[in-house]
């Protein structure tokens, strides 16, 4: 039988009713047990010349490809990129800041998986920042 006698009457209503139930792993993990500890941060004031620079360095955590930038009280300010950073347009002397395009979009540490890909899936996001819920929302794993 392809309904059981609960789903039924669902089905006759013309809403598919998928033939099994599985529970959704990434449901059921938190984000706080997969994010990475150790984040790298730019801060808003630092210039692209500067991040350009500690980017060719080869210091561990360079090889990242999304940075989270921060003000100087550690407010997320957003996300950018290497391709951000190396665009066209982009000038050495202008500020990290000023090439941020568009306002963080976040996750909670105690969000699931599930949530946080929605999330990215939603936003159409290859990276996403991790913050604690406290007074201020600092990055604090991504």
């Amino acid at each position: 039988m392809r309904h059981s006698i609960m789903t039924e009457k669902i089905a006759r209503r013309g809403v598919r009713v998928p033939a099994e139930y599985a529970a959704d792993f990434l449901a059921q993990v938190l984000v706080r047990d997969h994010a990475s500890q150790n984040v790298v941060l730019f801060q808003g004031d630092d210039t692209i010349e500067a991040v350009q620079r500690w980017l060719s360095s080869g210091t561990p955590g360079s090889e990242h490809q999304g940075f989270p930038v921060v003000d100087e009280a550690g407010t997320l300010l957003g996300v950018v990129t290497r391709r951000d950073l190396y665009g066209p347009g982009v000038t050495l002397t202008a500020r990290v800041r000023e090439i941020l395009k568009r306002p963080p979009v976040v996750v909670y540490e105690d969000n699931s998986l599930r949530e946080a890909a929605d999330v990215m899936a939603r936003e159409q996001l290859g990276r996403l920042p991790v913050v604690r819920r406290a007074p201020r929302d600092k990055p604090s794993v991504c």
